[in-house]
């Protein structure tokens, strides 16, 4: 049996290292899903402190969290009386906007949740 040189067998072993580490990632990659949720926010109107603490402030731990990749943002939809948006881009805690308007009909949002598997809803009040 003829001997294999050194430089070649370690390459061969470092590459196989690789590999093997390479395709461990790339299964963890795809096995491992974060939770993925919609965002509801209702946008009546409400004092600017208790939108801070209601909103704002639940949202930006949420957000903060979609950045760590421990959850996903799917979606965010903001709600009011008149109409539902569906925001293009998922917005930082300082896009939100002010509430203003009306607060939805409680059968809005319930049909509104109904349509999504993970939803968290923000909104001012109870």
């Amino acid at each position: 049996m003829a001997d294999i040189n050194p430089t070649k067998r370690l390459m061969s072993i470092l590459g196989l290292g690789w590999l093997a580490f390479g395709g461990l990632g790339l299964g963890l990659r795809y096995a491992v899903q974060v939770p993925e949720v919609t965002v509801i926010i209702d946008q009546s109107y409400c004092p600017p402190a208790q939108w801070e603490t209601a909103v704002v402030q639940p949202y930006g731990a949420l957000y903060q969290k979609s950045q760590t990749n421990q959850t996903k943002i799917a979606q965010v939809i903001v709600l009011t009386d008149i109409d539902q948006t569906t925001l293009t881009t998922i917005p930082t805690p300082d896009e939100l906007g002010n509430p203003f308007g009306q607060a939805p009909g409680a059968e809005k949002l319930t049909a509104l949740q109904q349509q999504f598997k993970e939803t968290v809803v923000l909104k001012c009040g109870s």
